[in-house]
């Protein structure tokens, strides 16, 4: 993974360059020389690399790889050592013999990685499109006939489709994931005799991702129709009119089916196929695309001109695996029933990898069944393994632009079958320093490319845009390559069992990533790893543990500690020397210490508790007064404890520049004195232990409207609200532009509701527990004018009335009752 490390190299280079950040760490008799040049040839070389990379020169990416990870261990090292002697207070400056030294080997080591990425230029520009041949043609054997199992509803839809007497050309596209069965279900509806006789011309034309333009994808169908070119003219075949007047000729005068089979390319080259590529004879002619890249086109969807197939469900799984593992007269035993259905539920209902398992367990004693049963993963997807399935999935990895494969080996950090949250997900994508941004939008860009590459699959979309996924997750097949492809390029390493600690399997290993915490209360384990001194990441995402767990912090370069799941007695005060920590998600039951202050370069700050204590008779519990110093923290999740009022006895003026996000407050965070020091403020999730003295309570929420002019969302929740006949009378205004609102427990009067009503950037309103209460809800047209998304859960509400066609920008309502 060469570039991913050039360019997470190439971040750290820049914040080292940033002479405003590091200068008053030198004394003033130091005349600093910054290597610009070495520097800017540096990154004019990384422009260089290709979107994507099918050269399999392991070797030379390898030492470009490695070159760069020891260079950026150097900087590293060198920013942590100048910010701890800040952190310390230390009275001596950095010397001029520390600095000419860290030049020197920075000079050095910049050099060798230049050499380095320079002779991997040449091979990549040398071999690859030779590469590119030999992997799509070994890709190409996957698409076998597959068993249909579990796509009768597919196959009626799709015949609908093409028989439906609408006689203008039509384009669907059959979308899913490698292996799934898109070429198996076309194939079946293009044989079917009904479909046959239907047409006059029928070409089923397989494309792959060598061609992925419109002229060559029509030099393929005219080379199968038989069209002859003139030799003497060979531009012509480049020329599209001339090859859009050849399949005029050819295809004008027909009802045609074309299949175009396993299309590698983008939406604009389907806009052309059904637009401008071929004829459009109004004879009730249809083209059909299979492909594994799904586009982003919102249009393309609502026309309906994609078809989505999905995953199998445990009954066919274990129908498809049944037929496969025994259709060569072996008998299924009773015994094997129950063993054989978790097997093909462990599959994830993917059709390919069920028939390669039933083919490895074709003949196999029922002892070699239950081992499979009980393995992790019913098949394991490494680059080098020669099984179809493997070469198709590796293919997929391979084919991803090159900016997106590090995004997407990240995400098999998280254990198998992990629901990943979208925010989550890009929080940890921003702090492993992926991106040099301060907003999400683009590495939700990246996610939602990953998606559309039918590489990461959807649990749960946004509830305004069908558009925005929520969660995600990895099927276990690329999940397998995910971990074994991040293993060899040393991005990240699983720790489950004690053997994964083994020195030489983290060696070199710059993530370590724990699915089981038991591992960590063996000693020798702690010694291992604190053998790897230069851990970036430490992810624990193993079960909750119910006792305290030692964690070996000893990490100088740690930039995330995701430990929630770990269970601390008190605060690890080894912490504050990880100085270049950027996130820290930690549970323990007690009180953040002050000297959180020295994490100077925390971004997010995710603080939990095994207890939900609650709040003190004697007042609320607060952050302490350090986390005022944190003016690069950008997300706030501190359930019950507030934001102390920010210092002013010593002259100064702190503010919160960069924290959008403040999750788990109470509203003695929400004051005016609190909230006037953070300016970015978009989100906010407040919690109110009771609604006993509602004018008190409710009085926070007119801080906002002064405040803020682009205030994104709003929650609160009331914890145990009064239920008697004491209800809140009154809802102060909300900033103009807020477009979400999350109320529960607030027992507002419906009447009052028209304060939201009017807010006219309103998208998304979720009330849920005695949000509102009242039997009535009236609607008229003018109220909510840009709702999309309203929720109504648990609420005492009996009738609902629309009047005037009240909600017009309405999509989606959902209704949850306790019956």
């Amino acid at each position: 993974m060469a570039h991913a490390a050039v360019y997470s190299l190439k971040w750290a280079m820049m914040e080292l360059a940033d002479m405003s950040a590091f200068q008053k760490y030198y004394s003033d008799d130091v005349d600093i020389v910054w290597p610009d040049a070495d520097l800017d040839s540096f990154l004019e070389a990384t422009k260089l690399l290709p979107s994507y990379n099918l050269v399999d020169d392991a070797a030379s990416e390898r030492r470009v790889k490695d070159a760069a990870q020891q260079l950026q261990d150097l900087i590293e090292s060198h920013v942590s050592d100048l910010l701890l002697r800040l952190s310390d207070h230390q009275s001596e400056s950095y010397s001029f013999d520390d600095y000419t030294g860290f030049t020197f080997s920075f000079s050095q080591q910049l050099s060798q990685l230049k050499q380095e990425l320079s002779s991997f230029l040449t091979a990549l520009n040398s071999t690859e499109q030779q590469q590119l041949n030999k992997s799509s043609s070994d890709y190409s054997s996957l698409g076998k006939q597959q068993d249909l199992v579990g796509l009768d509803e597919q196959i009626k839809v799709l015949k609908e489709w093409i028989q439906q007497p609408e006689s203008s050309l039509r384009v669907k596209t059959v979308a899913g994931m490698t292996g799934i069965g898109k070429t198996t279900l076309v194939k079946h509806v293009y044989s079917d005799p009904n479909v046959v006789d239907g047409f006059q011309t029928r070409l089923f034309v397989h494309v792959g991702p060598r061609y992925n333009k419109l002229e060559e994808i029509m030099l393929l169908v005219l080379n199968q129709l038989g069209v002859v070119f003139p030799t003497s003219d060979e531009l012509l075949h480049k020329n599209k009119d001339y090859l859009r007047n050849q399949l005029w000729e050819a295809l004008s005068g027909q009802k045609y089916l074309i299949v175009l089979d396993d299309l590698w390319t983008n939406t604009k080259v389907w806009h052309s196929i059904e637009f401008r590529g071929f004829p459009r004879n109004e004879k009730g002619s249809r083209i059909i695309i299979t492909s594994q890249i799904q586009t982003i086109d919102h249009f393309w969807f609502l026309s309906k001109r994609i078809t989505p197939l999905p995953l199998l469900n445990d009954d066919d799984s274990w129908k498809l695996l049944h037929h496969t593992a025994f259709s060569s007269g072996y008998k299924c035993s009773s015994e094997l029933v129950k063993i054989g259905k978790k097997i093909a539920r462990n599959c994830q209902g993917l059709p390919a990898a069920i028939i390669q398992v039933g083919e490895n367990l074709r003949g196999k004693l029922v002892q070699e069944w239950k081992t499979l049963s009980e393995n992790e993963d019913p098949l394991i997807i490494t680059r080098n393994d020669d099984t179809p399935l493997s070469k198709a999935l590796y293919f997929s990895y391979m084919m991803l632009p090159q900016y997106l494969k590090v995004f997407f080996l990240y995400m098999g950090v998280f254990p198998k079958e992990y629901v990943i949250s979208r925010s989550m997900l890009i929080k940890l994508w921003v702090s492993e320093g992926f991106f040099n941004l301060l907003s999400e939008d683009l590495p939700g860009d990246y996610l939602d490319k990953l998606i559309c590459q039918n590489i990461v699959l959807i649990q749960k979309k946004a509830s305004v845009s069908n558009e925005t996924t929520k969660n995600c997750s990895l099927h276990f097949t690329f999940r397998s390559l995910c971990v074994n492809e991040a293993k060899s390029e040393k991005i990240f390493h699983v720790v489950k069992k004690y053997i994964d600690c083994m020195p030489e399997k983290m060696r070199s290993q710059h993530r370590l990533c724990i699915h089981n915490n038991v591992v960590l209360a063996f000693r020798e384990v702690h010694e291992w790893m604190e053998s790897v001194p230069n851990i970036r990441s430490l992810l624990c995402f193993g079960p909750k543990q119910q006792y305290p767990i030692v964690l070996p912090l000893c990490f100088r370069l740690l930039k995330i500690l995701d430990a929630l799941g770990v269970r601390f007695y008190e605060f690890p005060h080894q912490v504050f020397s990880l100085i270049q920590l950027r996130y820290l998600s930690i549970t323990f039951d007690g009180e953040l210490p002050n000297s959180i202050s020295k994490l100077s370069n925390l971004e997010v700050l995710i603080f939990g508790r095994h207890h939900n204590i609650k709040s003190s008779k004697n007042g609320p519990a607060y952050l302490p007064i350090g986390i005022w110093k944190l003016r690069k923290l950008r997300q706030l999740y501190c359930k019950g404890f507030d934001l102390p009022a920010p210092p002013s006895s010593d002259g100064s003026h702190p503010v919160l520049e960069n924290l959008v996000t403040l999750s788990g407050v109470s509203v003695h965070s929400c004051t005016m004195k609190v909230l006037s020091r953070i300016p970015m403020l978009k989100r906010v999730a407040v919690q109110i232990e009771s609604a006993h003295d509602s004018l008190e309570t409710f009085s926070f929420f007119s801080q906002f409207t002064s405040l803020y002019q682009k205030f994104e969302s709003f929650k609160c929740i009331v914890v145990n609200p009064n239920l008697g006949p004491h209800i809140v009378h009154c809802i102060p205004n909300f900033p103009v532009n807020i477009k979400k609102i999350t109320l529960s427990g607030c027992g507002f009067p419906w009447k009052k509701i028209e304060v939201l009503s009017a807010l006219q950037n309103l998208k998304v309103l979720k009330l849920r527990w005695y949000a509102f209460c009242g039997p009535i809800w009236k609607i008229s047209g003018a109220q909510f004018p840009s709702l999309k998304f309203l929720l109504l859960e648990d609420l005492d509400i009996e009738q609902l009335e629309f009047e005037d066609r009240g909600m017009r920008s309405m999509q989606k309502m959902a209704i949850h009752a306790w019956f």
